[in-house]
């Protein structure tokens, strides 16, 4: 496909060099620390080998001899070339984000060609009658969000939490294109970025917040065991692993485990983590009064299928009380710890009069839910590319995503 060369890098510029007129080939230069002269970076000559570091280089006019050994290791002042990033990686990619995306195939990378695929316009005009709740995690790129946020403009139709819940109430399908954007954990940037630019655009959103954590500089639990664990923490039932391995492993754990060993990492840890200022009670209610709606994300953001049952709700209960006195309000939306359905947070919910739940699980859902407390969400994040938000708002990522056995 043509539309292939857009993920071809572009070509590398060549300086440009001096006309020079040929002459017999001599002997290479050798500098003071004894290693061959190679090919300047960037010419048109032969690079010398790439273990051959040389203080001082320069042209070459011809391939070089066999180098002369050298009696010293290179100058410390030389420093080596840094390795490549991954297009469409980020260095502040957060280890809790749900990227879920190939070493060998980047997510952006893989959007740019997706949009140009012959089933695009197949899956856009499909999407056009489905409901998409996007999923994001804060908001790290401001200016990237504000082009998400004017895409959504020209071509969906923002909707709100309380719009989703008379639809449910009324039995009536929300309009085509219809968007809902929504936020986990609701760190502060959704109100220092995401809120005015979701004002200046006048689209709604929702917030699911950790009750725990409001008004607290307390970190969020995997920001802190990944902190720990990187100086010095250790834990019984962590003994062995590459630290990035870690949040999977405690995710992994039944919930008094992973307790348990939160807190040997908390113990053993050389250092402290940094606090995280969190949203405060006075936030939520301006968070509220400029269209972003209040929802329930448990107390502690546990795996509730890790948890037993009195935990279960123990989280929800304890979470659902703290928002009805901070709002003066009951909230009617609940966002699942990491996207997952469980049956018994649903019959809590049920009790408490909940009227919608959300998942993570990567797909576009009816107008009109059929399971108000199972409504699936997308996943995206402030840093994603136009075009890969293209072909997620059309469903055609997650797609392939499933067929290539990546869903979230």
């Amino acid at each position: 496909m043509t539309a292939l060369s857009d993920l071809r890098p572009p070509p590398t510029a060549v300086p440009p060099h001096r006309p020079v007129t040929a002459r017999p080939t001599a002997a290479p230069a050798v500098p003071t620390d004894g290693q061959p002269v190679g090919t300047q970076p960037g010419g048109r000559g032969l690079r010398a080998p790439a273990t051959r570091i040389c203080s001082r280089p320069a042209r070459a006019l011809a391939p070089a001899p066999t180098p002369v050994p050298a009696p010293a290791p290179a100058p410390a002042s030389v420093p080596a070339p840094a390795p490549a990033r991954a297009p469409g990686r980020r260095p502040s990619d957060r280890a809790d984000q749900p990227t879920d995306q190939p070493a060998d195939c980047p997510a952006d990378a893989r959007g740019a060609w997706l949009r140009f695929a012959p089933v695009q316009p197949l899956f856009r005009a499909r999407a056009a009658q489905r409901l998409a709740v996007l999923a994001y995690h804060g908001v790290t790129d401001p200016r990237s969000f504000g082009a998400q946020l004017d895409r959504l403009r020209r071509l969906a139709t923002p909707v709100s939490l309380t719009a989703v819940q008379e639809a449910v109430a009324e039995q009536r399908p929300l309009p085509a294109r219809s968007v809902l954007v929504t936020f986990d954990d609701a760190d502060r940037s959704v109100l220092t970025h995401a809120l005015p630019a979701l004002i200046e655009r006048d689209i709604p959103a929702a917030a699911f917040v950790i009750s725990e954590l409001i008004g607290t500089e307390r970190p969020f639990w995997w920001h802190e065991a990944d902190f720990l664990a990187r100086h010095g923490g250790r834990a019984r039932s962590l003994d062995c692993g590459h630290p990035s391995q870690l949040l999977r492993r405690l995710k992994a754990m039944p919930d008094p485990d992973r307790r348990r060993s939160l807190q040997e990492l908390r113990v053993s840890a050389d250092r402290r983590p940094p606090g995280q200022q969190q949203l405060t009670p006075a936030d939520l209610l301006a968070l509220r009064e400029g269209g972003v709606a209040i929802g329930n994300h448990t107390q502690g953001h546990p795996c509730l299928g890790r948890c037993d049952d009195d935990t279960v709700r123990a989280e929800i209960t304890g979470a659902h009380e703290a928002l009805t006195r901070w709002l003066g309000e009951p909230p009617i939306a609940f966002a699942y710890p990491d996207g997952g359905h469980d049956d018994r947070a649903e019959s809590v919910l049920q009790e408490l009069g909940y009227r919608l739940g959300f998942l993570s699980d990567h797909r576009l859902g009816p107008r009109l839910p059929s399971h108000p407390l199972q409504i699936s969400r997308l996943q995206v994040d402030s840093t994603t590319s136009t075009r890969r938000f293209d072909t997620i708002l059309s469903g055609l990522e997650p797609a392939y995503r499933r067929w290539r056995g990546q869903a979230a």
